[in-house]
């Protein structure tokens, strides 16, 4: 895997020097034959040449825009999205026509005069880079992806003379929130490493800007800083709503042809710079003015606006070029206009304009993509100057802080936990540290076995009486195999066959877990042969019958792990997943029961057995009763022999953090429209919300409410305690 790194590095060098001289070329032979003075701080009427900028842009567009819509759509835009998508949604995996497309295309975009800047097209092409060199040596998974984002690292290292910070930025830019993806850094740093060596050795070693001499010299200056990073945050917002405004309405307007769609942007970055064309390409020459000393407010504010515009004009419209360099851009001219600003306000504190230019360029770019530590190292490595790390640190973090909302990169995935790729990895990490025999319930009965002879008609009786979903069958103590339910439902429609047919007749081999193995082996087999309950084999015997588990037990398993591990999770609701014996006992105990309820009609008698129900103060008694009565306009929730069983229907019940089951003795009966005509004298009420544990729970509370044992008790305004027993015995099969 070193030496793949290293591969990687060699090959994203090479791929950045060509591709950086193809977008050289460009601009040297169009851009600046249309404007050779163009990095200038003037106001001037359009002469010469400029017009040229009402056709080069467009004409760029058109070729780009053809290009990728035939070739590889996906190379359209930033290319640092693409790749982040990539990573998350697609294992890594990038087509190998990404890398010329994507090459061929920014290069055309940039040199034609669209805003952008090569990192975000490097970053797709050295990340294709990488998943080419993965899939050649057999790489999967995790390799891959990571793979790609070292390639991804690589590619930005290069060109921006910046290869811890590429890498960090790698592993950080995947998440909006304060995390990093910690197996992309070595990787990613042996590659940017070596590419910035390939790249260096061919374009030479020197920082992107000249930087002049500046320093931190006292904390009184983290007060204007703190002026420049609420500036950045607000440019900043800004700036994501113009670009998503023109992705939304060019980029993704389905009414305008695709090619056609970066020909429309190109159009309109020409009008721009027609007038400015020192914001045509990536625009590096008009910070180095800013930090030069051009300190007129207006005129960096005026450029600033005028960057923000061609930029997402030509990105937003789907033209193949980066938005990174362009956020340097615009943070390092509002980072201008604020320092000067504040060195007329505050001439005392001595502050250097320069500095701001440095500082602004790493708050703007921390606030569009959530990225605010790689952005403090690349600020400096960009410059070649570490002196301002203290302020650049203090005004990335604010500048997250308050526009940690929003992203240029909807892409991105929260948090590690929230990633597709990490879901399952950590997922399969956790279920191989479980054991089958760990994660068997010990309350559950023993399983039921049947023999060879038994005939269908008792077949099918134990299919229906029972949870089970595979019944094994055991001859002479030994395991013969299992009855495939799926051939039991086929054949239990034909007529004549219940007669002859017996066990035998439906016996396949049994898939079989062992206590010892793991529930990443259990779930693996479930998935491979489609069953949801498996045979547990004595470990040195595989013929002796051990127990069953299911596919519940295994996720109720995972979620107890897991729950172990959260902080904070204590309460009444740190229970399994599903409804076992005593979570049906534990939800009638919480829900008490209530005696004497009055009410002419159902919906009286459920309103004052809410009203006097002992609920969570929490609980919205009004609303609940609205959803309760709402259920019971549907239709009638009289179950028969005097019982109703109201049940509102909601994703989530205020103040209910765990089931309960009201138990209502109404002072006189009450007609409900049950279907056996009977008036009802008891009403339970279960207060759950909708899905899997709702209607489990609600099963398990009409079986028990059909026992004669239960029912006795309730007619004889039995305690809560003997109820409760009643209702376990009821459930439990193996109860006397």
């Amino acid at each position: 895997m070193l030496a793949l790194y290293g591969l990687l590095g060699v090959c994203s060098g090479l791929a950045a020097v060509v591709f950086a001289e193809l977008v050289d070329f460009g601009q040297a032979y169009l851009i600046d034959v249309a404007a050779p003075d163009r990095y200038r701080f003037a106001w001037e009427l359009p002469s010469g040449k400029r017009w040229l900028f009402l056709v080069i842009p467009a004409t760029g567009g058109i070729v780009s825009g053809l290009l990728c819509a035939w070739l590889a759509p996906e190379t359209m835009g930033t290319g640092i999205s693409q790749a982040v998508d990539a990573y998350h949604h697609h294992d890594g995996e990038i087509r190998p026509r990404v890398a010329p497309v994507k090459a061929v295309a920014s290069a055309v975009t940039l040199g034609t005069g669209g805003s952008g800047g090569l990192e975000g097209p490097i970053a797709q092409i050295s990340g294709a880079i990488g998943t080419l060199i993965a899939t050649r040596f057999g790489l999967q998974g995790r390799e891959r992806r990571v793979l790609m984002m070292a390639g991804f690292a690589a590619g930005i290292g290069a060109v921006f003379h910046a290869p811890m910070a590429a890498a960090i930025f790698a592993a950080e830019v995947l998440y909006s929130e304060m995390d990093i993806e910690h197996e992309v850094l070595v990787p990613a740093i042996i590659a940017s490493t070596v590419s910035y060596g390939v790249f260096g050795a061919v374009r030479g070693w020197e920082p992107m800007f000249a930087m002049p001499e500046v320093t931190f010299s006292s904390g009184l200056q983290l007060l204007p800083y703190l002026a420049l990073a609420a500036v950045l945050s607000a440019g900043a917002v800004a700036f994501i709503v113009l670009f998503r405004t023109v992705d939304r309405r060019l980029g993704h307007n389905s009414a305008i042809p695709l090619w056609a769609r970066p020909a429309i942007g190109g159009l309109l970055v020409g009008i721009v710079g027609v007038f400015l064309p020192s914001v045509l390409g990536a625009g590096y020459g008009i910070v180095q003015l800013a930090l030069n000393g051009h300190e007129a407010v207006v005129i960096l504010l005026a450029l600033a606006v005028a960057k923000a515009l061609v930029s997402a004009f030509t990105a937003g419209s789907g033209g193949a070029s980066g938005l990174f360099a362009p956020s340097l851009v615009i943070g390092g001219l509002l980072g201008g206009a604020v320092g000067a600003a504040a060195a007329w306000f505050a001439p005392q504190l001595e502050i250097q304009p320069a500095a701001f230019v440095v500082v602004g360029m790493g708050g703007f770019v921390a606030a569009v993509v959530n990225a605010p530590l790689s952005t403090v190292i690349m600020v400096a490595e960009v410059v070649g100057n570490y002196r301002l790390i203290v302020p650049t640190l203090w005004v990335c973090t604010l500048c997250w802080l308050m526009t940690r909302r929003w992203t240029l990169f909807r892409e991105q995935a929260p948090t590690r936990f929230d990633a597709p790729g990490q879901l399952s990895d950590m997922m399969g990490a956790v279920l191989h540290r479980i054991s089958v025999g760990d994660a068997i319930d010990k309350r559950k009965p023993e399983p039921i076995s049947v023999s060879p002879q038994l005939p269908l008609r008792e077949l099918v009786e134990h299919f229906a009486s029972t949870k089970q979903s595979v019944f094994p069958i055991v001859s002479a103590g030994v395991l013969r195999g299992v009855v495939d339910g799926r051939q039991l439902r086929r054949t239990v429609g034909e007529k004549g066959v219940d007669t002859f047919l017996i066990a035998n007749d439906f016996q396949v081999k049994s898939e079989t877990v062992t206590p010892a193995d793991t529930l990443y082996d259990a779930i693996s087999r479930m998935t491979a042969t489609g069953y949801d309950e498996l045979v547990i084999t004595a470990e040195d015997d595989l013929s002796t019958l051990v127990g069953l588990i299911s596919r519940r037990e295994i996720v109720n398993a995972y979620h107890r792990r897991m729950l172990q591990r959260a902080p904070g999770m204590t309460g009444e609701w740190n229970m399994p997943v599903d409804l076992e014996l005593c979570d049906l006992c534990a939800s009638v105990e919480r829900g008490g029961i209530v005696r004497g309820v009055g009410g002419s009609n159902p919906s009286e008698a459920i309103g004052l057995l809410i009203a006097h129900a002992d609920l969570p103060t929490e609980c919205d008694r009004k609303l609940l009763l609205t959803l309760l009565l709402e259920r019971e306009a549907l239709g009638s929730t009289g179950v028969g022999n005097g019982i109703a069983l109201p049940h509102p229907h909601a994703d989530e019940l205020a103040g209910i953090t765990a089931p309960r089951v009201i138990i209502g003795l109404l002072a006189k009966p009450v007609d409900w429209g049950a279907y056996d005509g009977r008036s009802v004298d008891t009403v339970c009420v279960l207060l759950c919300p909708s899905g899997e544990m709702h209607l489990t729970l609600l099963g398990e509370l009409a079986r028990a409410l059909s026992d004669k044992r239960v029912l006795h008790l309730l007619r004889q305004r039995a305690a809560l305690p003997a109820v409760i027993k009643g209702v376990r015995a009821a459930l439990d099969p193996t109860s006397k």
